[in-house]
């Protein structure tokens, strides 16, 4: 069998043994979800939100944290991989030097895909609205693969080239602030400071969150959508390049 694929299948293997990336931002977005829509929820009943509730407006939430909890799953393996002695052995051995990078992140991508169908299904039993129905989940995969492309390529990338255990939080821990200066828990109706305003239309998170919401309640118009495909295809092709990169500047 061709090495290449066998590096992904064992990365895949790997991290079904153990999944402790991705079960913990599986975790972390029910935990969000369930505590904010407990806290604030009250808030749903406002005209604002539609008739739809909170639940449906906040759900973005949990497709978003849930791919920067398991991020950090490609570095992860490679860190452990570089401590252990056997990425050392893999990079003298005959395999393409982007299949090391890429074999991480193909397992990475496919359990945020996997969590996130699990996380909408969740949604879908406790009343999450999905305006377009099964269009509307392809959608919100969609933008997921695009979101989690993007955090595990920079996430790999870092890794590659510092060799250092502490650089596979570095993407995650740079994206959360992102979080609180975007529409994450009201729409840019109800926030006052003109400022978080002023931020979040430069924000990307923005326009993942409401493209999300385009999908799901509907309160959100489809140009947030759009931009939000647009961005985010740019970002995967960089971090994508980033990461292939990368590959040339290990540090073993």
């Amino acid at each position: 069998m061709n090495s290449n694929i066998l590096l992904i299948r064992r990365a895949i293997v790997k991290l079904i043994k153990q999944p402790s990336a991705p079960l913990m931002g599986f975790g972390m977005s029910l935990f969000f979800l369930i505590v904010y829509n407990a806290g604030i929820g009250g808030v749903g009943s406002l005209d604002i939100f539609a008739g739809k509730g909170y639940l449906s407006f906040l759900f973005p939430i949990a497709i978003i944290s849930l791919a920067m909890g398991s991020s950090a799953g490609a570095g992860q393996t490679l860190n452990a991989d570089m401590q252990s002695g056997y990425f050392k052995r893999l990079y003298f051995s005959p395999a393409s030097r982007w299949a090391l990078v890429i074999a991480p992140m193909i397992a990475d991508i496919l359990s945020s895909l996997f969590f996130t169908a699990i996380l909408l299904c969740i949604g879908a039993l406790f009343g999450v609205t999905f305006k377009f129905g099964m269009l509307s989940v392809s959608g919100l995969l969609l933008l997921s693969l695009l979101w989690s492309v993007t955090l595990s390529g920079f996430s790999a990338g870092i890794m590659i080239r510092t060799g250092q255990h502490q650089s596979a939080a570095i993407v995650t821990n740079a994206v959360f602030p992102l979080l609180f200066l975007s529409t994450t828990f009201l729409p840019r109706e109800l926030i006052t400071a003109k400022w978080l305003l002023t931020v979040s239309w430069g924000n990307p998170v923005t326009y993942i969150l409401e493209g999300c919401r385009y999908l799901l309640a509907g309160t959100s118009d489809v140009k947030f959508f759009s931009i939000a495909i647009i961005i985010f295809s740019i970002t995967t092709i960089i971090s994508l390049s980033f990461a292939l990169s990368s590959a040339r500047k290990m540090k073993i």
